[in-house]
């Protein structure tokens, strides 16, 4: 696992990557602009006239990205959200980019499961 400290502090853990699949990183790195609340940085990243963000739960900690899948135009995270006196959080990120050579988000559907 590598791990990157956002401004916000929270600790982003995610998988070590051959560096093959350069959007597995960009999904990353959009992660970490989203925790920082960084909109110049999202706006980089995302549609933001067609996709809709998520409210992010109070005292976020760390973030372990479990898996990234990427797959032409198309992507999967499966991840846990530790968050300061209060139970674990998962979640699925499923997303599409405009294109398979295109970079920038503009499908995204999370699911989460509070109960475990």
């Amino acid at each position: 696992m590598e791990t990157i400290i956002t401004g916000k502090g929270v600790h982003i853990l995610f998988p070590k990557d051959c560096g093959n699949a350069p959007k597995k990183r960009l999904l990353i790195d959009a992660l970490a602009a989203f925790i920082d609340g960084d909109h110049a940085g999202l706006e980089k990243r995302v549609d933001m006239e067609k996709v809709s963000l998520p409210s992010l739960p109070e005292g976020v900690m760390e973030v372990k990205v479990h898996r990234v899948i990427t797959h032409g135009k198309e992507a999967g995270m499966h991840l846990t959200i530790y968050c300061a006196g209060r139970k674990q959080v998962e979640a699925g990120a499923f997303l599409s980019f405009r294109s398979a050579a295109n970079t920038i988000i503009s499908e995204l559907d999370i699911l989460v499961d509070n109960n475990r």
